[in-house]
């Protein structure tokens, strides 16, 4: 198996393997920390309640997106490439799972760590959420390390998936996606309007428990790497 050739290939570029997720963190988490020290100044109350409003704020995100970026450019560059080095499907996909499982890895145990120092400084010593969010999870650092695992797992395999499809199946699937996707929210939308005791069931399922919502992710993340998987095997390159 040369497996072992994918997972070299990926890190020939440095900063599209580490350096774009750690930058994009990194400045987030600076303007998290200077609007703490702005809100800060204005006594222990507003301290509070910024610690208590951003429980809620998204800016972890920000690892997310190259992550997603990094599982496009996986199957529209690396994949085309491994090819016409004379690897085969089945080591290409070999190898890019192990790179997506190792990023999961590294990822979520560097924000437990982050979570841990979090907790520990009470917000770096301004009393920030930036790693102990509803995101990443606010219980136990164990959760927030299977649940960032699996959140960055699933997103990796589904930038791929998405990338193999559209390699695939070319323009069309991104109007039928598209299209599907529109409906979807028109009908969410709708329902909310019209229907009675939609919206409050509606809320009961995105305020489900720890578990039932890790198996949501681990579904979707599983869904993406066989749709992946599949498409892998019958994608032409040009």
């Amino acid at each position: 198996m040369r497996a072992r050739n994918v997972i070299d290939m990926h890190m020939v570029n440095r900063m599209q393997a580490f350096g774009w997720p750690l930058l994009a963190v990194t400045f987030a988490l600076a303007i998290i920390l200077a609007i703490g020290a702005i809100v800060g100044s204005q006594g222990s109350i507003a301290r509070a309640e910024l610690h208590e409003g951003l429980r809620w704020n998204g800016a972890i995100f920000a690892l997310l997106g190259p992550l997603i970026g990094y599982g496009f450019t996986s199957m529209g560059q690396y994949f085309p490439l491994a090819l016409g080095l004379g690897l085969t499907r089945r080591e290409f996909a070999a190898g890019l799972s192990a790179v997506f499982l190792g990023n999961a890895v590294i990822y979520s145990v560097l924000i437990t760590i982050g979570k841990a120092i979090e907790r520990a400084t009470d917000g770096f010593g301004v009393s920030i959420r930036f790693f102990d969010v509803f995101y990443t999870s606010t219980g136990a650092l164990w959760q927030t390390l299977v649940q960032t695992f699996l959140l960055i797992l699933a997103v990796l395999f589904l930038g791929a998936a998405i990338t193999a499809a559209f390699l695939r199946f070319g323009q069309a699937f991104l109007w039928i996606s598209g299209a599907a996707l529109a409906l979807i929210g028109l009908g969410i939308l709708s329902g909310v309007l019209l229907l009675d005791g939609f919206g409050r069931g509606l809320l009961d399922v995105l305020t489900m428990g720890w578990g039932p919502w890790m198996a949501v992710i681990a579904v979707i993340g599983a869904l993406s790497a066989g749709i992946w998987l599949v498409l892998v095997r019958r994608t032409q390159v040009g």
